[in-house]
C-alpha cells in the first residue's frame, strides 16, 4: 500500500513539474513595461531620447481573436516604406527600440507592438508565433488600411518575434523583406534542446507537449518557421549571436541553409549572446542590414 502511495506521489510530482515547464513556455511571467524600459536604458541610455522624440502615436487594435494589441508608430514625412517589428518572449516592444531607431534612420516608417500576453496587450497565453502570426497579419492589414495600398513594407523580428514574422510572411505576398534576429527554426527542437541542457530525460517533452496542447490548443511542433520557409520566396536576412546559449546560432544557420529564396546571414561576434547581437557588434550589424536592403529592397539606403 505504501509503495502504491509513494508511486502515485512521484507520478503527481513528475506531472506537476512537466506542467510548470509548459507554463514557462506558454504562460510565462512577463516583464512589465517599466522593467523593460529600465533594462534597455542600461544597454543604451540614449534609446528613449529617440523614443520620446519620434513616437508619433499609439493605438489599440482589436484582433480577429477579439483581444487588443497596443501599437506604437514612428512615422516619417513623405515615405511609403514601412517596417513592422515584433519583440521576443516575456519582453515588450521596448526590446525593439534599437531596431526601430536604426530602421527609422534608414528612412522607414516603423511600427511595433506588444505581442499578445505581453506589455499593454491582451491575450490569455503566448504560442511563440502560432497565433501571433495572425495578430501580425491584423497589424499589417491595419497599416494598409491607414496608409493605403501603395505602401511597401518589410518585417523584422527578434527571437519569438523572428518566428512570428517568418510564419506570417509564408502566406503574405505583400512582404518585401524579412530580418530575423536570433530566431528558432522549430519550437519542438528548441524545447528538446533546452530540456537536454537541463539534464532532463527525453520523455519529459511528451508530457510538456500535452500540457501545452491543453493550455493553448496547439502542439509545439506546429510552431516551425523552417517549415514555413518551404513556401516562401521573400528575401530574408538571418542574424544570430555566435555566443547565444539560449537559442543556438545553428537555428539561424539551419534556416539559412534550408532556404531556397534570396537570403543573407550575419553571425555576430564579440560575445553576442541572446538578443544582444546589435549591441555586441553594432557596426557590423548595421552594415549587414544596409547591405541586405541595398541588395534586396532599394539602393537609397
Amino acid at each position: 500500500m505504501w509503495f502504491a502511495i509513494i508511486a502515485v506521489f512521484i507520478v503527481l510530482v513528475f506531472l506537476f513539474a512537466c506542467m510548470q515547464i509548459a507554463f514557462s513556455i506558454v504562460l510565462p511571467k512577463t516583464r512589465r513595461l517599466e522593467n523593460t524600459k529600465e533594462l534597455e536604458l542600461k544597454k543604451d541610455n540614449t534609446l528613449f531620447d529617440f523614443y520620446d522624440q519620434h513616437l508619433t502615436k499609439t493605438q489599440y487594435l482589436k484582433t480577429r481573436n477579439n483581444y487588443s494589441l497596443k501599437m506604437y508608430y514612428f512615422l516619417q514625412e513623405k515615405s511609403n516604406d514601412f517596417v513592422v517589428i515584433a519583440h521576443g518572449h516575456t519582453y515588450t516592444h521596448h526590446g525593439c527600440i534599437k531596431y526601430v531607431r536604426m530602421m527609422h534612420r534608414l528612412g522607414f516608417n516603423v511600427i511595433t507592438f506588444d505581442q499578445r500576453y505581453h506589455g499593454d496587450s491582451e491575450g490569455k497565453n503566448t504560442t511563440l508565433g502560432f497565433y501571433e502570426k495572425n495578430d501580425l497579419l491584423d497589424v499589417i492589414n491595419q497599416v494598409y488600411l491607414e496608409f493605403g495600398e501603395e505602401i511597401s513594407f518589410g518585417l523584422y523580428g527578434e527571437s519569438m518575434g523572428a518566428a512570428t514574422i517568418l510564419l506570417e510572411q509564408s502566406t503574405d505576398k505583400r512582404v518585401k523583406f524579412c530580418i530575423s534576429d536570433c530566431g528558432f527554426s522549430d519550437l519542438s527542437i528548441l524545447i528538446k534542446e533546452q530540456l537536454k541542457r537541463s539534464h532532463l530525460p527525453g520523455f519529459v517533452y511528451f508530457f510538456v507537449n500535452i500540457f501545452v496542447k491543453i493550455i493553448t490548443g496547439i502542439r509545439l511542433e506546429e510552431v516551425s518557421p523552417i517549415k514555413a520557409l518551404a513556401e516562401s520566396n521573400t528575401p530574408i536576412l538571418f542574424i544570430h549571436g555566435e555566443a547565444d546559449k539560449f537559442i543556438s546560432y545553428h537555428h539561424s544557420q539551419d534556416m539559412f541553409n534550408f532556404y531556397k529564396g534570396k537570403k543573407a546571414i550575419f553571425i555576430a561576434q564579440n560575445n553576442a549572446t541572446h538578443a544582444y547581437s546589435y549591441f555586441a557588434d553594432t557596426l557590423n550589424y548595421e552594415a549587414s542590414v544596409k547591405d541586405f536592403l541595398k541588395e534586396n529592397y532599394y539602393d537609397k539606403i
